[in-house]
């Protein structure tokens, strides 16, 4: 399998604006081969008592900022706090479908992260600026 050396990943923490439980995690990332946004996340699970509701993994792709846009403010509620961590995997599968959620979630790691802000409330202009820097600041593939 091949490897992409040098790639941004955006991750998306919403965490629960009254408790700061983690409600869900998006991994964002830019394909400059395809000109696609690839999206990764998962549902936090949820623990009530005795039991555990595993939150479910889903994975999409569009190409235009504008509708990434809209779906993560459907996704994320706006009034809970957003944390953007920003990565440089260096062992991402050439194959967007190799790309998984677990595959990211797996290999996050501090010795990847570029810079965190944690605990933000939504901004829509500092969304677009993020989403903007992913597809325009890319090394081409091997």
């Amino acid at each position: 399998m091949e490897f992409v050396q040098d790639c941004l990943v955006l991750k998306i923490e919403e965490r629960c604006c009254k408790t700061t439980e983690l409600v869900s995690t998006i991994f964002l990332i830019y394909d400059t081969k395809e000109c696609n946004y690839i999206i990764r996340g998962k549902i936090a699970d949820v623990v009530k008592s005795k039991s555990t509701n595993f939150g479910a993994t889903f994975s999409f792709r569009c190409e235009h900022i504008e509708d990434l846009e809209d779906f993560l403010r459907f996704a994320i509620c706006i009034e809970n706090k957003w944390t953007y961590v920003l990565y440089n995997y260096d062992n991402l599968p050439y194959s967007q479908d190799d790309i998984t959620y677990e595959f990211l979630k797996g290999y996050q790691s501090n010795s990847y992260e570029i810079a965190g802000y944690n605990n933000l409330s939504y901004n829509k202009k500092e969304l677009h600026r993020n989403l903007r820097m992913l597809k325009n600041v890319f090394n081409y593939y091997n």
